[in-house]
């Protein structure tokens, strides 16, 4: 669906079904470089398992017009008032990698605007390379190539593929593609530049999930489990594959995010 926010064209993935706010709301929230097709295996299964579904297009993603936000908490308020413009009343907000960021923060910003909170290939700060940040300016196509070949398990480099058709790297390609040439400069700078981190798990007082990557070279898992000790009550899972849980790990990871989503009822 197509909305005008802020002046801009905005898009969001419903998962196939009309908004409902009488529902649960769940808002999926993409990482850098990335749109709503991240979660498009996700999206689509809870729409038909009766939940809301809100996966935005980020500024300067996908099919959303503007300019690219220029921090994880820019991002956080955009994504809170185009929620309070769609009348969202009970919501589970499910980020992955910077969208975990993005979550930490709206959650620090607005501590009573969430029922649930999840997390999938994350953590409470992402810092980024300089070679990496650098080549997202000078050749962002590059800099997306690397991203992804980095981003998936052994999954992406046999072409393994639990969905029929579709191919990681080639899926993963032309989601990065279809953003604005600087979307992913702003996304890593937004990610290496976040400090307030710690101070935002702290403060996290509902049940949380967390889904972390064995494999993951873009969010070690190290980091990912750092993070989950500082939250007071958290699920944690570990799949074995990269970053990419959403598409290399489907099955699982919808799996896991239904069951905390009925233990929340």
């Amino acid at each position: 669906m197509r909305i005008n926010f802020k002046g801009n064209e905005t898009y969001i993935g419903t998962g196939g079904r009309s908004l409902d706010s009488n529902k649960t709301t769940i808002c999926f929230l993409h990482g850098s470089g990335q749109n709503h097709l991240s979660f498009v295996q996700q999206a689509r299964f809870f729409a038909f398992k009766g939940y809301s579904i809100i996966v935005p297009d980020m500024p300067g993603h996908g099919f959303s017009k503007g300019k690219p936000l220029n921090s994880i908490k820019e991002n956080a308020i955009w994504v809170y008032e185009i929620l309070v413009e769609l009348e969202v009343q009970e919501l589970v907000i499910v980020g992955h990698s910077q969208g975990c960021l993005v979550a930490l923060e709206i959650n620090r910003l607005y501590p009573e605007f969430l029922k649930g909170i999840i997390f999938v290939a994350g953590s409470n700060e992402i810092p980024v390379n300089q070679f990496l940040l650098d080549l997202s300016k000078e050749d962002p196509q590059k800099a997306s190539k690397m991203m992804v070949t980095w981003g998936h398990g052994i999954d992406g480099d046999m072409s393994t593929n639990n969905w029929p058709g579709h191919s990681h790297y080639g899926e993963g390609n032309n989601i990065m593609n279809m953003n604005s040439a600087d979307a992913l400069q702003h996304d890593l700078h937004s990610c290496n530049n976040y400090s307030d981190g710690v101070e935002a798990s702290k403060k996290i007082n509902i049940p949380s999930l967390a889904v972390l990557a064995k494999n993951d070279q873009m969010t070690p898992l190290k980091s990912g489990l750092k993070f989950v000790d500082l939250l007071k009550n958290c699920e944690t899972h570990i799949l074995d594959c990269g970053h990419f849980l959403q598409s290399e790990r489907p099955k699982e990871l919808n799996s896991i995010i239904n069951s905390y989503l009925t233990k929340l009822q």
